[in-house]
């Protein structure tokens, strides 16, 4: 067996991170794209609240918020007075509400977070809103409630690849210290 000397091991192997950084950032970048959405100042269908998800012991409840569009495109709404989520009472909630809107229906698109049963929760988009309450029926197993997340999942799998990198780069250079 041929042995290669180090230093060409060693730009092998930077070489082959550099690109595969490359591939992940690219496919970071351009996953999730695709034609830009139109903005929109108005809904074309309506917001909707089928149910809510009811934690009896606490009194507290999920208001689940979807919508349906008329529209054969897809189209944005951002947050902020054209739309966002209400509460009777003055009460804050952490729902972060949906921005973009495809064609068709789509239960289940947001749900805010808990709060009390006395609390209405009106969803108001577009110029169009739909109010949510405890005696809303209750979501079943056919409702698949949104995943919550920040987006950043991506961004800490790479910086957790480059942290598996380094300690496997350093682990290396000092097998190979002690060997020779």
């Amino acid at each position: 067996m041929r042995l290669v000397p180090l230093p060409r091991r060693r730009r092998a192997a930077f070489a082959a991170g550099v690109v595969a950084l490359a591939a992940a950032v690219t496919t970071a970048l351009f996953l999730n794209t695709g034609p830009a959405a139109a903005t929109w100042q108005t809904l074309s269908g309506s917001p909707t609240c089928d149910c809510v998800v009811k934690d009896s012991s606490t009194g507290k409840y999920r208001a689940v918020f979807g919508y349906v569009s008329h529209s054969n495109a897809t189209g944005t709404i951002a947050a902020g007075a054209n739309n966002r989520v209400e509460l009777s009472g003055g009460a804050s909630t952490d729902a972060k509400v949906t921005t973009k809107f495809q064609p068709g229906t789509h239960k289940a698109s947001f749900a805010t977070g808990w709060v009390g049963k006395d609390t209405q929760v009106t969803w108001k988009v577009g110029g169009k809103s739909v109010a949510a309450h405890w005696n809303r029926p209750t979501c079943g197993n056919d409702v698949s409630l949104p995943a919550g997340g920040n987006g950043f999942g991506p961004i800490l799998a790479f910086l957790a690849a480059g942290a598996v990198a380094a300690v496997v780069a350093v682990w290396r250079r000092r097998r190979a210290a002690h060997t020779s």
